[in-house]
């Protein structure tokens, strides 16, 4: 079950100076422009493990920065996630599965929080995972055959947006299946109103386009590049992807 942005709680706080003990079994952070303590907990990992979380940071960092979400990155690196099996995203993403899983919530927009076996559905099928090819610098997937049936004509639509109506500046980026133009039309102008007659609407997607290439992460890049050679694919299920930053004036 996905957690829309509106419905996120979880907040953190860093430790007060007050001697009151934490709660049996709750997890404390420390504050990490202090210095080190002698009695700090020691954590064993490799090179590889923290580039990991540096990745699954990075991600998060940029996607609230993109879609001005109204919460801090590092509260949700550091509050405990039910995509993580109920530790953070700080713990869990040394490990690779989970550091997979907090690239593609926040790479495809998913929430701040979801079921991670909904999450693994777009990257596997058949235990099959779609990994990262080394050679080409992006992602493929090795998920062969495709089970699900599309309709015919089902393609990836992409589109751009900018808007001023005098008050304000919408720049905004659409992705979505459908097998003509129009479809896509509708569902901009349900979503954006007036500002939607400004859209740029094509067959495909293009990375290059000056819009996309400042609004969309170099990881939800790759994964339209599949989705554009192949609509069956698994991640491209229930795709309706949308990315808007807006300025006043």
């Amino acid at each position: 079950m996905m957690m829309t942005l509106a419905e996120e709680a979880t907040t953190l706080e860093l430790p007060s100076t007050t001697t009151s003990a934490p709660a049996a079994g709750a997890r404390t952070y420390l504050d990490p422009l202090d210095d080190d303590r002698p009695d700090d907990e020691v954590v064993v990992t490799t090179r590889r493990a923290i580039c990991r979380i540096a990745l699954v940071a990075t991600e998060a960092g940029g996607r609230f920065e993109r879609e001005a979400v109204p919460h801090d990155p590092m509260s949700w690196m550091l509050a405990p996630r039910a995509l993580f099996g109920g530790v953070s995203a700080v713990e869990a993403c040394l490990d690779r599965d989970d550091c997979l899983r907090g690239v593609l919530i926040h790479g495809l927009s998913l929430g701040l929080d979801a079921d991670p076996e909904f999450v693994d559905g777009l990257a596997t099928d058949d235990g099959d995972a779609a990994v990262i090819d080394p050679g080409s610098g992006g992602w493929r997937s090795n998920v062969l055959p495709f089970a699900r049936s599309v309709p015919d004509g089902l393609r990836l639509f992409t589109a751009t947006v900018v808007s001023n109506d005098g008050f304000e500046t919408v720049q905004a980026f659409h992705a979505s299946l459908a097998t003509e133009e129009a479809e896509v039309a509708g569902r901009l102008y349900c979503r954006m109103g007036a500002a939607a007659a400004e859209a740029r609407i094509v067959d495909g997607f293009d990375p290059a386009e000056p819009l996309v290439a400042a609004l969309v992460s170099d990881a939800i890049c790759d994964t339209l590049s599949i989705i554009a050679s192949d609509p069956a694919s698994p991640i491209a299920a229930g795709l309706d992807l949308n990315i808007e930053q807006r300025f006043l004036g």
